[in-house]
């Protein structure tokens, strides 16, 4: 029973500790209108692409209103997701930073509106206010401990405990209903499963009324229910 404790801490099922904070919930309301007051406003409609893995413009984005997700396309054109973006949240930090292009390709889910601002002006910005570098880098390394928990996940996890970790890691929202807007079949490949599996495993999920699959997304009916239920499962192993 111990060891059962333990390999519970260890993966992690306090979900809530483990999901990304948004980068603007790190800012007071006046550093966010400075921010948005230096970048230009865009509004997109649902599936309208935000950037394409291997643009150079560098600079960051920020989700004032909907949601973004990013992956990568494969050799056969599949769709492999990686990251659910809500709002708040930002992305292509890294090439402010650095000299590589952005990795993935980006797209709106929903209607969105996002703030994008150049390298060079939000360099200044960080200059001008050392709150806005500080706030980046909390948020950063929140994100990169999300990763890690996801790679616990893939690796510790059976299949069906695997896909509600992962569902709840993504979801955009806390609490019930929170829609996460991909197919069944991007999930699968995310997750390197078969689409078998992945049907296999939101079916059981969905028999325990702690999901909803629809076409085009699928709900969380609870994320406390699911949450609940992912401990004592991985618990009971």
């Amino acid at each position: 029973m111990a060891r059962n404790v333990e390999n519970a801490t260890f993966l992690g099922m306090d979900i809530s500790r483990h999901r990304p904070k948004p980068f603007l919930e790190f800012l007071s309301p006046d550093q966010i209108a400075l921010l948005q007051s230096a970048g230009r406003r865009r509004t997109l409609s649902d599936g309208q692409f935000i950037h394409s893995r291997g643009d150079g413009e560098p600079g960051i984005s920020v989700i004032e209103k909907g949601a973004a997700k990013a992956g990568i396309y494969g050799p056969d054109g599949g769709f492999i997701l990686t990251s659910f973006i809500g709002a708040g949240h930002s992305f292509g930090e890294f090439t402010v930073f650095t000299d590589l292009p952005l990795s993935h390709d980006i797209s709106a889910v929903g209607p969105t509106t996002l703030i994008n601002i150049p390298a060079k002006v939000f360099l200044k910005l960080c200059d001008r206010e050392p709150a806005f570098l500080s706030a980046l880098l909390r948020a950063t390394l929140l994100r990169s401990h999300v990763l890690i928990e996801m790679l616990h996940a893939l690796r510790l996890l059976a299949l069906v405990p695997r896909v509600a970790k992962y569902l709840l890691i993504m979801a955009p929202l806390n609490g019930v209903n929170a829609k996460l807007r991909f197919r069944q079949s991007d999930l699968a490949a995310t997750l390197g499963l078969s689409r078998a599996s992945m049907n296999r495993a939101l079916a059981e999920l969905e028999s325990l009324k702690l999901v909803r699959r629809y076409y085009g997304h699928i709900e969380i009916c609870s994320a406390a229910a699911l949450s609940v239920w992912l401990e004592k499962t991985v618990g009971d192993d």
